[in-house]
């Protein structure tokens, strides 16, 4: 199990962790949130800002605890698709922005506070950080299938949509639900590539309204 997972499951013992791993560290945030603030283009980028934090913070190197965190935050793994979906484009100076706020806490919480009575409330506050950025990485890229349905009456396939969220306890659910309409409307019928797109858009516009009734 790595870092970010155990920080995430156990508590205050990993917290304790966490902070005795990299209370030395001199770690400048306000350097590393203007390297968040380049915004997301690919996964390249994405991977020279984990080499740019390293640089800038070179006694971080080799530190398993902050590596972990590091990825977590910077790479969002995307598929290299998703980066050339046009109305992707709404959404990644709000990713930047909820990164910029991860990397500060996480600096100046755990790089800089060793008061042990915050060991909780760090805790609490790092999953809740990282839970709202995975769950707006599944806005970006929504996770979704498609189901073929069949009337009991006409005996007619329809096809729906069935698309992924997060649980408070960062369990992945089945929460969105959309019917596609007949399944013989589409030339591909459950595999039709423009259904899937739009398959996955449908999602993508639920779990952005979710997104934004938690959040705002």
């Amino acid at each position: 199990m790595s870092f970010i997972q155990e920080a995430l499951t156990y508590g205050s013992d990993v917290v304790q962790y966490m902070i005795n791993a990299v209370s030395a560290c001199e770690v400048n945030y306000h350097q590393a949130i203007w390297i968040f603030g380049l915004g997301i283009t690919d996964n390249t980028t994405n991977n020279e800002m984990v080499e740019a934090f390293y640089k800038e913070n070179p006694r971080l190197i080799n530190n398993p605890s902050v590596e972990s965190v590091i990825e977590f935050v910077y790479l969002d793994r995307f598929k290299d698709e998703t980066y050339k979906i046009e109305y992707n484009n709404e959404y990644w100076d709000e990713l930047a922005a909820l990164k910029n706020k991860l990397v500060e806490f996480y600096t100046k919480n755990v790089c800089e506070s060793n008061g042990r009575d915050k060991f909780y409330e760090i805790h609490d506050r790092f999953f809740q950080m990282c839970l709202q950025l995975k769950r707006f990485r599944l806005v970006i890229q929504p996770e979704c299938h498609v189901i073929t349905n069949v009337h009991p009456v006409s005996k007619i396939p329809y096809l729906s949509v069935r698309g992924f969220w997060l649980s408070d306890k960062d369990k992945k659910v089945k929460l969105f639900t959309k019917s596609l309409g007949r399944e013989d409307s589409y030339e591909g019928g459950k595999k039709d590539s423009e259904m899937l797109k739009e398959a996955a858009r449908i999602v993508q516009i639920m779990a952005f309204a979710k997104y934004k009734e938690l959040y705002n």
